[in-house]
């Protein structure tokens, strides 16, 4: 479980990068999210990897961190889970129109949170 943590935040590192460095890439990220189906599919996939970071979270460094992160996902699946479509979509907009600036900081708070879960896991 802890090398999935790792693997994770290995992989949240290189898109917080890619966020980074090209925002397009952020919008066409947020644009390919812009359907029920995959907004459930994002859901199921958000409540499996909180439990993968419950589960590892007493094997790593930091347990308070991957718990909060574990809880927080879970949160997140639900809530993609059982709020209605529309309102989801209008979330994804609001991000969709920020500026390049916020979408730097977003992909350098990514990077970030990655190598903080490396080091953690």
């Amino acid at each position: 479980m802890v090398l999935l943590v790792r693997l994770l935040g290995i992989a949240i590192v290189f898109i917080g990068i890619i966020f980074s460095v090209k925002q397009k890439v952020l919008r066409n990220y947020i644009l390919f999210w812009k359907n029920e189906k995959r907004l459930k599919a994002g859901g199921i996939l958000a409540l499996l990897f909180g439990a993968i970071f419950l589960m590892a979270a007493p094997q790593c460094r930091i347990v308070w961190l991957i718990v909060v992160l574990g809880i927080w996902s879970i949160i997140k699946g639900i809530l993609l889970l059982v709020l209605s479509p529309k309102k989801m979509f209008d979330y994804l907009g609001w991000w969709n129109n920020k500026p390049a600036s916020v979408i730097r900081y977003f992909g350098i708070a990514a990077i970030a949170l990655g190598a903080l879960l490396i080091y953690s896991a």
